[in-house]
């Protein structure tokens, strides 16, 4: 019979053990599986942010219909303060209210600005009550720039993002302005 060298039996005897063969299992698979739950939270969270942005901007505007509120500043506050989950809103939201021409229904298909917090840009938008003692149908965009909860999973999950990996939640609403 021919013997082996000493460290090739080491090396046979090795190559053949299982030890440690489930804590490979474990290294290879648990980052795949904590990556997917700290999605589903992020996810989570995000979806919870957009659901309080709708649910205030509805509440808000309902006070607009009313005649309740018409200035720009006051219904950021009244938005961000009926809004809890989004930090910093004040600084970080726009508002935009205009009257939508009903003969040529144009211009309900531009992009919604946002604040560039990297640049610190503030887009200009418009704010139109439209003409007093007038039926009139508005449209309101709302957009608010929000910190993820982990930045990789925006880009994974495709959910709204700026260029600087910040969330985008945006909340459209549109409304008749009676005399």
């Amino acid at each position: 019979m021919i013997r082996l060298p000493r460290f090739l039996q080491t090396l046979s005897r090795r190559w053949r053990a299982e030890d440690g063969a489930v804590t490979v299992e474990f290294v290879v698979v648990f980052p795949f599986v904590l990556s997917i739950l700290l999605m589903a939270i992020d996810a989570g969270v995000t979806q919870l942010r957009q659901t309080f942005l709708n649910r205030s901007v509805d509440i808000v505007m309902r006070d607009v219909r009313l005649g309740r509120q018409n200035q720009s500043d006051s219904i950021k506050e009244l938005i961000c303060n009926r809004t809890s989950m989004l930090r910093n809103c004040i600084e970080n939201i726009t508002v935009e209210m205009r009257p939508v021409d009903t003969i040529n229904f144009t211009g309900l298909d531009e992009p919604i600005r946002c604040i560039n917090r990297e640049l610190e840009l503030i887009p200009q938008v418009d704010f139109d009550t439209g003409v007093p003692g007038e039926q009139e149908l508005m449209l309101v965009k709302v957009c608010v720039v929000a910190d993820p909860f982990i930045r990789i999973t925006g880009f994974i999950s495709q959910l709204p993002i700026n260029a600087d990996g910040d969330y985008v939640l945006v909340s459209t609403n549109i409304f008749v302005k009676e005399p």
